[in-house]
């Protein structure tokens, strides 16, 4: 990979699922995941003159909440600005439970994201949409649906390589797959909402493909993910690209925050009305200007939003 290293068969082996829960294989993992580091910063060079603010980064390597305590794979992602998740991070929560959230706190799954996974089985790249993404994939729908955009979708579809697979349901290794030119226009769309977890767009490369270790896996990795670049724009919810006409919601939240801001102040009492500890009687520790407030539930100090307590 350039200046990079290659991936060898003890990198794919740290993945295998007798060492998933363990933590003394963390160390195996980190050393994949700074190949990965170095192949995201080396892909954000390649890619940047048509990246639209989207950031790279890379999972956990040790189990823990964000992976249910297991690393079955590793995967480099690129996902849109932290400016932008923050906008969008009150909307998404609150389509999911307290319990969802907390099986469930991956970050990459609430976003459309370019993403390559490393696993056991080998190496697999594309655009992936998880079903908890919703601002996104249902961004494409009404977009398609209601202002009749299906034949630009079409025409985007139509530009990708022939090597490009539909994924249905999870990951490239352990889901069916078929070549995206043979689904229609209307069968992705309708795949973004019927399967899950995962619609995937992409390619994959077995753990002994030559490609894995050679200097040429680079070119393949960037290659592929700037092909997909334009439909990842077409689908991705963006100020620009707003077909839920969400701008308004996002507007009324912020505005709701900043009333509640300044009429709660450091030691009060205030109930909290959503969320986690619903219905108690809290002190605000301090307030920060992301419109988050820390508070005291009995012995904990936790962040909760400013939206979600209201003055006694």
């Amino acid at each position: 990979m350039g200046s990079l290293e290659g991936f060898t068969p003890a990198d794919f082996d740290a993945f295998a699922q007798n060492k998933w829960c363990s933590h003394a294989f963390n160390r195996a993992r980190l050393e994949v995941k700074l190949k990965l580091n170095a192949l995201g910063k080396e892909l954000v060079q390649v890619l940047s003159p048509k990246l639209e603010g989207e950031q790279a980064q890379v999972t956990e390597e040790r189990p823990s909440i964000f992976n249910q305590h297991q690393v079955k794979h590793l995967t480099l992602y690129f996902i849109r600005s932290e400016k932008e998740r923050n906008l969008l991070e009150g909307i998404l929560d609150r389509s999911k439970s307290v319990a969802e959230m907390v099986n469930d706190p991956a970050l990459h799954h609430k976003h459309i994201i370019l993403g390559i996974r490393l696993s056991q089985q080998g190496i697999e790249a594309g655009l992936w949409l998880h079903r908890d993404a919703w601002v996104d994939w249902k961004n494409v729908v009404q977009r398609c649906r209601e202002h009749w955009d299906l034949d630009r979708l079409g025409e985007l579809l139509r530009a990708l390589p022939d090597s490009i697979l539909h994924v249905r349901g999870g990951g490239f290794f352990d889901a069916p797959s078929t070549p995206l030119r043979q689904m229609g226009t209307q069968a992705l769309l309708d795949a973004f909402q019927q399967e899950g977890p995962w619609t995937i767009l992409g390619e994959k490369r077995e753990r002994l493909d030559p490609l894995c270790a050679s200097s040429d896996l680079l070119p393949w990795m960037s290659g592929l993910l700037d092909s997909l670049l334009p439909l990842l724009h077409f689908i991705r919810w963006r100020g620009e690209n707003d077909f839920h006409e969400l701008k308004d919601v996002l507007k009324g939240q912020k505005q709701k925050a900043e009333q509640r801001f300044t009429s709660i102040k450091v030691g009060d009492e205030v109930r909290v009305t959503k969320g986690l500890g619903s219905g108690k009687i809290v002190v605000v520790e301090s307030l920060e200007r992301k419109g988050v407030a820390k508070v005291w539930i009995g012995s904990m100090l936790i962040s909760l939003k400013i939206e979600d307590l209201a003055a006694l």
